[in-house]
């Protein structure tokens, strides 16, 4: 087998607005350039809350192992949110600036912007874009496709686990539960370690839900999502030094909150439209274990995109968290449904 494209690392200046101010804002991204096909396609992978781009290195390694796919693939993009990964440290002024300021988080209004920002950039123009999205990055690309132009439009979206809400959503909504909980268990969790090896230790330890997470994928979260706090920033009298999330404790815990993912069902129904009129329409990908979305609420969901998803596919063993879990499973459901998207099958809609 020949060896695998190695990702580049590059950072872009993306021109987009938080709250109503304009701003610069980087984007860690990296880069895969897969194949010299000038019409292959161009995947972007956007992570769920409290992710990080680096958290889909294994999966990318399994979808590129098939040379069969590899040849329908021209590159790929993976990108951290603004306040999220690496990205975090890049933008950390500006973020702190608008907290003195008193300003609004980063909302997931503003990251949709952020996203529609990277799109637009012209390393893309031309670019036949499947979109790739994890939990909480999909109300992301549907909040995108109702503000872009329709020149932007990706030609597939593939949505892993996607936890969209609606108006109608009730209390005992498992959806309304989880939020609510990730509100206030986000605040209250332990954001400081002595170093990474003790950081380590802790996620495996105790009932988190790391201890269920692939050991590569486990990696990465500590050298990626988490950085190094020195002294000299801290004054006098505190610990030489500490390991504390790349990704703020209060810019997380308002994502998490269920209006921040609601979307109106005719907002869902025309986004899931303009992919199926751009190309090759919506690819859903569920997790075996109903944690997070319930029968019901998948029935939802599909009611809602107008019975447009193509295809429908479940991780076996899988939780919510699907990339973390099982990213092995996650590749080997993207080349089928890469395959599918290139040869035009899987055009009838999918059933519950």
């Amino acid at each position: 087998m020949s060896q695998l494209p190695a990702p580049e690392r590059r950072v872009l200046s993306l021109h987009t607005t938080l709250g109503s101010d304009p701003v610069e804002l980087k984007c860690s991204t990296l880069y895969y350039p897969v194949s010299c096909a000038k019409d292959g396609l161009t995947l972007v992978f956007t992570h769920g809350l409290a992710g990080h781009k680096e958290q889909y290195d294994p999966t990318i390694a399994r979808l590129l192992s098939h040379a069969q796919t590899c040849a329908t693939i021209r590159d790929i993009w993976v990108i951290d949110f603004p306040n999220h990964g690496q990205t975090a440290l890049l933008n950390r002024p500006v973020l702190d600036a608008r907290k003195a300021a008193g300003k609004a988080m980063c909302t997931t209004k503003d990251i949709s912007l952020y996203l529609q920002a990277f799109l637009s950039t012209p390393l893309l123009k031309s670019s036949t874009v499947v979109g790739i999205a994890h939990s909480g990055s999909c109300t992301l690309w549907i909040l995108t496709l109702t503000s872009m132009p329709p020149s932007l439009t990706p030609f597939a979206l593939i949505m892993v686990e996607p936890t969209l809400m609606f108006p109608s959503l009730t209390p005992t909504d498992p959806r309304s539960i989880h939020g609510a909980a990730n509100v206030r268990g986000s605040l209250a969790k332990r954001d400081r370690w002595t170093d990474r090896e003790a950081l380590t230790k802790w996620l495996m330890g105790g009932k988190g839900v790391w201890r269920k997470w692939d050991k590569r994928v486990l990696s990465s979260y500590v050298r990626y999502a988490f950085e190094d706090v020195n002294e000299s920033d801290l004054g006098a009298g505190k610990r030489k030094s500490y390991v504390t999330p790349t990704l703020r404790k209060d810019e997380e815990s308002p994502l998490y909150a269920c209006l921040a993912h609601t979307v109106e069902p005719e907002s869902l129904g025309r986004a899931c439209r303009a992919v199926e009129e751009a190309g090759r329409g919506v690819h859903v990908v569920w997790a075996d274990f109903e944690e997070f979305i319930s029968k019901a609420a998948r029935k939802e969901i599909l009611d809602a995109a107008e019975h447009r998803v193509v295809s429908q596919r479940t991780i076996k063993g899988a939780g919510h968290l699907v990339p973390q879990e099982k990213p092995d499973g996650l590749g080997e459901a993207l080349v089928e449904i890469l395959n599918e998207i290139v040869n035009g099958s899987g055009k009838t809609k999918a059933r519950m």
